[in-house]
């Protein structure tokens, strides 16, 4: 069975075979943006290899370990993340942790040393990442440097570690701050009804599952 799931003509969804962490590829006017490339390096090779058109945009929602393992295997994309994101992998701190993880999980890695961000982005903020636009928000709560990213271009939105189908909230920054970004999704969706939601782990939505998931999560934030 192929990993490769196609939602619409320029927009693929890859689901990692630990945790099915979203990797999002999109394709337009010659080119590829991928949204969190990982988990594996097979699995970030399969996607690079799947079309000749080269990857020269990254989006990262938040640089958790299963979210960057990319960013040193595409040392020519462009890669895009949140201030606070990018000091995680400036620092060291992001790659001190998928060496922490990948050695529980037995995952191999690659080329860590040449992790890079090369566009920071201070929330909210529009931002042209090649042949796509961003709308950029910034995403407390699940960690402190998360963006929700609207794309209207391919009537998409972008959300990270929020609205899962798979889990419970996760939270590791604030209750509050995710209960404050989980709110903002329920108006952004509201507003936008994008065609489809793009979660960090899991199917992506319809507007309407998504606007479900929400009021899950909210319920459980207050129980």
């Amino acid at each position: 069975m192929p990993r490769a799931i196609p939602l619409t003509g320029t927009a693929t969804w890859w689901p990692s075979t630990l945790y099915q962490t979203t990797t999002l590829e999109l394709r337009r006017a010659g080119e590829r943006l991928l949204v969190d490339p990982g988990i594996s390096p097979w699995e970030i090779e399969e996607v690079v290899a799947a079309s000749t058109m080269p990857v020269t945009q990254v989006l990262v929602t938040h640089a958790d370990w299963d979210h960057v393992m990319a960013l040193g295997m595409l040392p020519d994309a462009q890669v895009t993340a949140s201030r606070a994101s990018a000091e995680r992998v400036r620092s060291g701190i992001a790659r001190e942790e998928i060496v922490r993880e990948t050695a529980e999980f037995l995952i191999a890695s690659r080329s860590l040393e040449r992790m890079h961000v090369d566009q920071v982005v201070d929330a909210p903020a529009e931002v042209r990442m090649g042949s796509w636009l961003g709308v950029c928000r910034a995403a407390p709560g699940h960690t402190d440097d998360g963006l929700i990213v609207s794309l209207p271009d391919e009537h998409l939105l972008v959300v990270g570690d929020y609205l899962s189908g798979l889990e419970i909230p996760g939270v590791y920054d604030s209750v509050a701050a995710y209960r404050s970004t989980v709110q903002e999704l329920v108006g952004v969706i509201e507003r936008e009804r994008p065609q489809y939601v793009i979660v960090g782990h899991g199917k992506p939505h319809t507007s309407d599952d998504a606007l479900r998931i929400a009021d899950e999560d909210l319920a459980y934030l207050e129980a």
